[in-house]
This record gives structure tokens, C-alpha cells and sequence, in this order.
């Protein structure tokens, strides 16, 4: 009776670890949908608000979520504080702090991060371009996990259900 129950409490597990993985992906490809999101937000302010990049941001800020809401505020308080610093770096600095809470992959959060590199100093036309060629790069990433995720999906719950199996077979 206790082996049984042993082999249960095993596959749960297992099935479970398979389950926590398969849900970081899922929270993994949402922060992108959310990254889009925003990349599109700051392209309508730019291109059809004319608003400057500080008045953007506070709009943005305003209408998203934590952990960007706080983000948002504090780039647009930054920059209207104008102690010298470039956009790319309170940008950086802002979004780092804010990319430590969410699950998102080394070259997505690259991309994110380096996006105020392209934008600063530009002229509102060439902005919405910039803003535009990141929504595109965030559009590839998002479409090719979609592509493999379903595939990933069942890879690793078959890994997961069948190492359970394994090990509850070698402990019987």
C-alpha cells in the first residue's frame, strides 16, 4: 500500500514538473504579447500623438501594468528632470530593473533592453521607424514560439509522464 502510494506521489510529481515548465513558456510568450503591446503603444503616441518622448511615456505608464507602470513613470520623471542623461540610458537603466521580475529570454530581453539606443535622437517620423522594426523583431521572436511551443509542449510532458514511470518502475 505504501509503494503505491509512493508511485502516485512520484508521477504527480513528475507530471507537475512538466506542468511548472510548460507554464514558465506560457508566462515566457505572454511578456512578449506585453512587449509588443507596449513597443505598439509608443508607436501611436509618436506617430499619431506627436507626443515627445517623455509625454509618451507618462501615457504609456498610465495604462500599463506593473512592473512596466513604475518603469514608464519613472523614464518619463528622468527625463523631465533633464540632469544630462541620454534617452538609452535611463531607457536601459529603468528597464533592467523592471526586466528582473519576468521570465523572458536572453535575446528578447536584449532586444527590449537595447530599443532605447534607436530612438532618442531621432526625429518623431524615424522614431515610429525604429518603434516599427522592434514590433517586427518582437513579431518573429512571438511567431517562432508559437511554432515550437506545441512541439515543446509535448515533449516534455512525455519526458516528464515517462521519467516518472521510469523511476517508479526501478523503486518497485
Amino acid at each position: 500500500m505504501l509503494r503505491l502510494v509512493g508511485v502516485l506521489l512520484l508521477m504527480a510529481g513528475s507530471i507537475g514538473l512538466g506542468w511548472s515548465i510548460k507554464e514558465k513558456w506560457k508566462a515566457s510568450l505572454e511578456v512578449l504579447y506585453q512587449m509588443r503591446q507596449i513597443f505598439e503603444m509608443l508607436q501611436n503616441e509618436i506617430a499619431y500623438s506627436r507626443a515627445s518622448l517623455p509625454e509618451a511615456c507618462g501615457r504609456i505608464g498610465g495604462r500599463v501594468e506593473e512592473p512596466y507602470r513604475g518603469a514608464f513613470i519613472s523614464i518619463r520623471h528622468e527625463m523631465l528632470a533633464n540632469r544630462g542623461l541620454p534617452f538609452f540610458t535611463i531607457w536601459k537603466e529603468e528597464m533592467e530593473e523592471c526586466m528582473k521580475k519576468l521570465p523572458v529570454a536572453g535575446t528578447d530581453r536584449k532586444v527590449f533592453l537595447d530599443f532605447g539606443s534607436c530612438i532618442g535622437y531621432l526625429d518623431g517620423e524615424m522614431q515610429a521607424e525604429a518603434v516599427e522594426q522592434y514590433i517586427h523583431k518582437l513579431n518573429i521572436s512571438i511567431e517562432k514560439m508559437e511554432k515550437d511551443m506545441w512541439n515543446k509542449y509535448k515533449v516534455i510532458m512525455s519526458l516528464s509522464i515517462m521519467g516518472g514511470l521510469m523511476l517508479a518502475i526501478m523503486l518497485l
